[in-house]
């Protein structure tokens, strides 16, 4: 368990006039963040996007008795916002630990006014406020104020500090550090119309399923555009416009689609969706673009699998992290806010196996956000102190299993290849890119294995016969058997290095 106290010098408040608004949110006093600025344009953008984080705040989607809603209640942790040069981001989790949410704010709708301090903070965030968001015009000069302190705005409780503690398990810390792990894992960009998505969600309100499968079952045939499937109906409707670089026919389901409803209305107001499928039963994002704020709404893989009990994506990550690799990436992304691997590459002088593997651990930390849109890395340190690695990712069964079957002598790697695969580069605008995966091929404790690596470790697809992939594929990440053909590779790699010569059964 872990215990997160804010300090607030008072309460968030929404002061309005006929003429004016303010909406003034208090910080943890205790870390310093200040942004004072007047809403130049996209009031309503920001109204909205708010108003919808605070309903994803308070959302369940579990069947949960009267004792373990109570028990939920007091697991919120108060949202997170942090300010950076080009943006202003918050974040959150709901009740359920099922979704994540994020509201991205573009600089350029604010003027700011006075000093900025750049930092992340948590803030004091009630149902009260939201509530209040809703006196927020576009006919009205709009003030928005992130700080401890000095809000200007006169209510009978400014002033008044209180603490908030929060008391935490340490598996609900560990799911929101592991999200991190899931934002940053490749997948597939579909790019779709508003439209198109409230038409999925309102089919899905209006139809009630009796039967199994209740998934959305997204269909890539090349030259085509994308369908989505909706079952048990097997209704299809096509992603107008939705184009993809598959050169077979493919298919991706997720579940858990009722969360989707979370941003239903934001749709009339949007002027697109991007939506980032990370594989079958995985995690997807769903980027909704509205004018000057995006809202991103992440979900676990399905409803009751939610980030706290998913937390094995950090198993797909390379083990052999650099101490002062780390650190010199931290440290550049302080001064730099927000960077791409290859940036960093450049003023670190380090390799981008290196780099990558550092990121991936700096987000495990809680120190880094991957921006699943950019694809690239920005400073945010999630807690006020730094937490202890061990203590939220003990060791795991799969890994020490993978240990006991390497010194048993149980693994064997058969083949060893690389495989061109075709993905886009950096960036939502970016162009084709040609990746080389590895593709090994093994036996571990008579199960027939394949592993397939991205340049820095990190296992992005697999296989294997044994009993646990059978009834989980990659859903709950790599097998025991997985992780042993890695491990056993890279052993192979290291007797390679050391000895000039090629080792393969």
């Amino acid at each position: 368990m872990v215990v997160v106290a804010t300090e607030y010098v008072g309460p968030s408040v929404m002061e309005s006039s006929g003429e004016s608004a303010a909406l003034s949110m208090s910080t943890n006093e205790r870390r310093p963040v200040r942004f004072h600025a007047r809403v130049e344009k996209h009031v309503l953008s920001l109204r909205r996007a708010l108003r919808t984080l605070g309903e994803l705040v308070w959302s369940d989607f579990q069947w949960l008795d009267e004792n373990e809603w109570e028990r939920q209640m007091e697991l919120i942790l108060d949202p997170v916002i942090t300010v950076h040069p080009d943006r202003v981001f918050f974040e959150a989790f709901n009740q359920d630990q099922s979704a994540y949410g994020l509201v991205i704010a573009d600089r350029e709708i604010f003027d700011a006014d006075g000093e900025v301090c750049c930092g992340t903070t948590n803030i004091d965030f009630t149902r009260g406020l939201w509530s209040s968001l809703g006196e927020m015009r576009s006919s009205r000069e709009t003030w928005f104020r992130v700080g401890p302190s000095g809000f200007g705005v006169s209510t009978g409780s400014e002033g008044e500090h209180f603490e908030q503690k929060v008391e935490l398990p340490t598996e609900w810390v560990r799911g929101f550090l592991q999200l991190q792990a899931a934002m940053s894992l490749p997948g597939t960009r579909v790019i779709a119309n508003a439209v198109d998505v409230a038409s999925i969600i309102r089919f899905v309100e209006k139809n009630k399923a009796y039967e199994s499968p209740r998934s959305l079952r997204f269909e890539f045939v090349p030259g085509k555009e994308v369908d989505v499937v909706l079952e048990p109906w097997e209704e299809r409707m096509t992603l107008r416009g939705a184009k993809h670089r598959y050169r077979e026919a493919k298919t991706t389901r997720i579940w858990g689609r009722r969360r989707l409803s979370l941003i239903e209305p934001l749709l009339s107001f949007a002027t697109g969706v991007e939506i980032y499928l990370k594989g079958r039963a995985l995690p997807s994002f769903w980027a909704v673009q509205l004018p000057g704020v995006v809202f991103v709404l992440g979900m676990s893989g399905w409803t009751g699998n939610n980030w706290t009990q998913a937390a094995s994506f950090d198993l797909m990550a390379h083990d052999k992290v650099e101490e002062e690799v780390v650190d010199r990436c931290v440290e550049a992304l302080k001064g730099r806010f927000v960077a791409s691997v290859d940036e960093l590459c450049g003023e670190t002088g380090f390799s981008t196996q290196q780099v990558s593997r550092a990121l991936s651990e700096g987000c495990r930390r809680g120190l880094l956000i991957y921006d699943v849109r950019d694809r690239k890395y920005r400073h945010r340190e999630l807690f006020e102190e730094p937490i202890d690695v061990e203590e939220y990712f003990p060791p795991d069964p799969r890994k020490e299993r993978s240990l006991e079957l390497l010194d048993a002598g149980e693994v064997r790697i058969i083949g060893d290849e690389i495989r061109q695969t075709a993905g886009s580069t950096a960036g939502r605008d970016g162009g084709v890119q040609t990746f080389e995966d590895r593709v090994i091929h093994g036996e571990s404790e008579g199960h027939e294995v394949e592993v397939v690596l991205r340049s820095d470790g990190r296992i992005i697809f697999g296989r294997c016969t044994c009993d646990f992939f059978d009834e989980n594929l990659m859903n709950k990440g790599p097998c025991e058997h997985m992780l042993a053909a890695r491990k056993y590779a890279d052993e192979l790699d290291e007797t390679t290095e050391t000895e000039g010569g090629a080792a393969v059964d």
